[in-house]
């Protein structure tokens, strides 16, 4: 009978520190905004039900896998398909219909400009009148992206050299995002399949060969796993049944913290910017082999640090700088011409209305508004006409 009680006030003690949790998470996510805020999952369920015969993916990235044992390694996500993107500034859904080879084109363009990047050339998270492809038609250019998010140098180097026969080019534009790339590179430069891309001429998956695409679909399939599965844990997200933000409060409390030298140590690597300057060069060699013209913009950091208050902030934008100076200076004894966001917007923007150019969700700086788009594709196209 002892042991029933004791176990019984065990329960209900954990039932109220379960309780009391909750409460927090509300709390938590009230003050941030995300209160019972759905998912891309949510739409996801919800919208395959409205969509009779056609069936809705969520976008993928390759960077997903990277550290994954697969046979063959997906460059893009669904192909023929409705992709949900993204979730925008007003927690609507992004939809996309992907191209013959899963990225976000319309497949009767196989245009003679190419786009490769990372979820800004994708369309990350506007509409599709106001992505890359479609801004440069106002300037009378058909451009093709090759973007995917996520994709930091090395796997734009791989889907640049696995689908450019696809396409009779002319010019391709490199985008470099510097607050993301290095660390992607960190985690991408150990991968073999990638490393094979880089290091052999003649290397390619085949992914557009009907067996491979079967292959690839097979793999896509078992990474987003269990719909069932997938459902039940959105359901624990929504509802704040998981506890995420009380978790990540734990953690901040108890973890160790590192110093930001040790944070930050992919950007203070010598072999990643000695991978870096490699990439480039292979872009270089690539596109002169099939007379292709070779430019390169580069991203603006997120306004917290390109405007850096605190230490952290005002360190972090020093070696990103850095980075910048350093892969400029190997572009000019490349010739290779390039446009620099970063120097544009603090010219022409302030802390005050940088928000013109960049979204801020829920106290967190995003991609590019609208204008952020259309501005930059102004300069690309002075770039390219140049």
């Amino acid at each position: 009978m002892r042991y029933f009680n004791f176990i019984k006030i065990i329960f209900v003690n954990l039932v109220l520190l379960y309780f009391f949790l909750y409460i927090l998470e509300l709390f938590i996510n009230f003050n941030n905004n995300k209160i019972f805020q759905k998912t891309r999952l949510y739409y996801l369920n919800k919208d395959s039900k409205k969509e009779l015969g056609e069936k809705i993916y969520l976008n993928f990235g390759a960077y997903k896998l990277i550290d994954k044992t697969v046979d063959i390694l997906p460059l893009s996500g669904y192909e023929n398909a409705k992709i949900l993107l993204c979730l925008d500034e007003n927690n609507n859904p992004v939809y996309f219909n992907s191209d013959n080879n899963g990225f976000n084109n319309n497949d009767s363009d196989k245009n003679n400009i190419l786009l490769i990047g990372d979820s800004y050339v994708q369309g990350m998270c506007v509409n599709n009148n106001y992505n890359f492809n479609e801004q440069f038609k106002k300037y009378n250019l058909k451009t093709s992206s090759l973007g995917v998010a996520g994709n930091g140098p090395l796997l734009e180097f791989a889907t640049f050299k696995e689908y450019k026969l696809d396409f009779n080019l002319k010019s391709m534009v490199l985008f470099i995002t510097p607050d993301n790339d290095f660390y992607d590179l960190s985690n991408e430069k150990n991968n073999k399949i990638l490393k094979n891309y880089l290091n052999d001429d003649n290397f390619k998956q085949n992914l557009s060969t009907e067996q491979i695409r079967k292959r690839k679909i097979e793999i896509l399939d078992g990474y987003f796993g269990n719909k069932t599965n997938r459902l039940w844990n959105d359901f624990f997200t929504v509802y704040h049944f998981n506890l995420k933000q009380v978790g990540n409060l734990i953690e901040d409390l108890f973890k160790k913290k590192n110093l930001f030298n040790d944070e930050f140590l992919y950007l203070q690597s010598q072999e990643i910017d000695e991978l870096f300057i490699k990439i480039l060069d292979r872009f270089v060699e690539e596109t002169k082999k099939d007379n292709i013209n070779f430019y390169v913009i580069f991203n603006s950091v997120t306004p917290d640090i390109l405007y850096p208050k605190t230490f952290d902030q005002k360190k972090f934008n020093k070696l990103v700088n850095d980075k910048v100076i350093l892969i400029k200076s190997h572009l000019k004894k490349q010739n290779v011409n390039f446009f620099d966001f970063n120097n544009y917007l603090i010219t022409n923007y302030s802390e005050k209305n940088i928000s013109e150019i960049f979204k801020n969700i829920n106290n967190r700086w995003d991609h590019y508004t609208n204008k952020g788009f259309s501005i930059l594709t102004k300069e690309t196209f002075a770039l390219i006409k140049n």
